[in-house]
């Protein structure tokens, strides 16, 4: 996958898609897999905004049992099952653990009947002929039990726990460019570092943008019978570049962070309740309290998510310190065993979510899709405003059919909830690992094979036959799993056109909290070879990556070292 700017300015596209978060990639990967000629254009980086730093959750969508919204509790475990299927590799079953009390809401009886019906909902997630990715039932443990994994825990009135799983993602980065790379495949052409700067209208019709390359400087025109704006957050901003005075739709800011921490536990993720911070007026019953969850992630545990208002421009967003304070005496209110303190906390994952309404902290519930025609006169021209990362497949589904109505074609059936994405044609995920492991073990660990499958799935073979052109390429990067192949293989097949790309976005070694000096100058070197970097440049791509981490007070990042 490499970029082609002159390419994209040279024919007209049936879709242009503006934005490569998970939903432009999503819709790029259906509309080229049912044959529409597709571009997608992304103004950063593919993923680099919300859809990087979700919770890794592929939820199952248990939690709108108390909404009794069963359509979109079997939307979400359908969709679950799904990325299993596609992209097994990144992808596993995480135990949840539910402490009960008493005989109320949270009592035995009414948490019982709870997952039994969710069970029921998700009977198919247990007829999977690969045995790793069929969903466990629910259960109930003993108190003790609940004790042993989550020792400190208020034990007055404690009589049990619930487990049951959710679907964890190894990598959500990896499985948006999966679909881009997908798409690509299938002939759409793609381009990060381009910056949409001006809707091109006819009459009442969209009929392409203006961009700007972030890389070379250079604009120009793309032209397509129909555009969808998958811009997430920018969505109002986007609409605007039409010059056209669009309605407000309701669409509102919700600020979502998590954090990565020392481990609070080691095989279940832990269910936390602490004092709400907004409420929930479509819930059934008023539970007075909100949840969070402390999920074992790589040798951590990534704790999830703190909602805040925020109706700020996008572009000026951010997490303050007390922001992050408050969340930690949260966690520590509901679980006091935790003791969390700020030096705790590795890594902030945040971004903007759809809100319920203006000036609220609760996230919108359903996600909508917007005919421009329909609502404000404008040929031609489509918005999503998306709500999950689990569910953007259906919703890409959805889009792609009004796409291919506005083309006024026959249209083709989606085929991607059975299609594998880029890497993940595998039939039997332990046994492909297994033979991995076996077949490589001559030249690379079993830790770095298994971490190469992970993250390229049935692809990680493409990754070693840079191997061939420089031996040295197969040691790994200081205090990682990431072998120097991956670094070039970034630049050269998968558009990683900065160091933060490839440290947060492409590999893994950025994504537990910042990495350290010696293996950042390794990875800002092997780049600088293949895109003939300066010193200068090296320096500015090291003070980059610095900046997208929210450090600890009093901790210094040296970039000149």
């Amino acid at each position: 996958m490499k970029r082609d700017i002159q390419k994209l300015a040279q024919q007209e596209y049936d879709l242009l898609i503006v934005g490569g978060g998970v939903y432009g990639a999503a819709c790029a990967w259906d509309a080229s897999l049912r044959g529409l000629k597709v571009a997608l254009l992304e103004r950063a980086d593919f993923g680099w905004a919300t859809s990087s730093n979700s919770a890794k959750i592929a939820h199952s969508g248990s939690r709108y049992l108390q909404h009794a919204d069963f359509k979109r509790m079997r939307e979400s475990i359908r969709e679950r099952s799904l990325i299993a299927d596609i992209a097994p590799h990144l992808i596993d079953q995480q135990p949840y653990m539910f402490p009960i009390y008493g005989h109320g809401i949270k009592g035995l009886e009414t948490m019982t009947l709870y997952f039994s019906i969710y069970d029921l909902f998700s009977i198919d997630c247990r007829r999977k002929k690969d045995p790793a990715r069929c969903v466990p039932n629910s259960r109930i443990i003993s108190r003790e039990e609940v004790l042993r994994i989550m020792p400190g825990i208020k034990s007055e009135g404690l009589t049990g726990g619930m487990v049951w799983s959710e679907g964890q993602m190894h990598n959500t980065e990896r499985l948006t460019l999966s679909r881009i790379l997908s798409a690509h495949e299938r002939g759409a052409e793609v381009a990060n570092y381009m910056e949409v700067t001006e809707f091109i209208k006819s009459e009442n019709a969209v009929i392409g943008v203006e961009a700007k390359d972030l890389v070379s400087g250079q604009t120009i025109v793309v032209r397509a019978k129909t555009i969808l704006n998958t811009t997430g957050p920018w969505a109002a901003k986007t609409l605007n570049l039409s010059g056209e005075k669009f309605k407000s739709y309701g669409i509102h800011g919700s600020k979502a962070f998590s954090l990565i921490t020392r481990p609070l536990s080691k095989e279940h993720a832990l269910v936390i309740s602490h004092k709400p911070i907004y409420d929930d007026e479509y819930a059934i019953v008023n539970k007075k309290s909100n949840l969070s969850f402390a999920i074992p992630w790589r040798g951590h545990s990534l704790v999830g998510s703190l909602h805040l208002p925020c109706d700020d421009d996008p572009d000026k967003v951010s997490i303050s310190e007390d922001e992050i304070q408050t969340y930690i005496n949260l966690i520590n209110e509901g679980y006091p065993s935790a003791k969390l303190c700020r030096e705790d906390v590795l890594h902030v994952l945040w971004g903007i979510i759809p809100a319920d309404k203006k000036g609220s902290a609760a996230p919108r519930k359903h996600y909508f899709i917007l005919d421009h025609l329909k609502e404000d006169g404008l040929e031609g021209f489509i918005s999503i405003v998306g709500v999950k990362y689990t569910t953007a497949r259906d919703v890409a589904q959805k889009a792609i059919d009004l796409v291919w109505r506005k083309l006024k074609r026959v249209p083709v059936k989606c085929r991607t909830q059975d299609t594998p994405v880029w890497g993940g044609d595998i039939e039997y995920m332990n046994t492909f690992m297994e033979e991995a492991v076996a077949k490589e073990a001559d030249q690379l660990s079993a830790e770095v094979i298994r971490h190469l499958v992970r993250t390229y799935g049935s692809a990680y073979s493409k990754v070693l036959a840079y191997l061939d052109e420089n031996p040295v390429w197969k040691e790994v990067i200081p205090n990682s799993n990431i072998i120097q192949a991956e670094v070039i293989y970034a630049v050269r097949e998968q558009m990683a056109e900065k160091l933060v790309d490839v440290v947060l976005r492409r590999t893994d070694l950025g994504t537990l909290g910042y990495p350290g000096m010696e293996p950042l100058r390794l990875c800002a070197q092997l780049m600088a070879e293949e895109l003939d970097w300066n010193e200068a440049r090296i320096e500015a791509e090291l003070s980059e990556v610095a900046k997208s981490y929210i450090i600890r007070p009093n901790i210094e990042i040296l970039c000149h070292q």
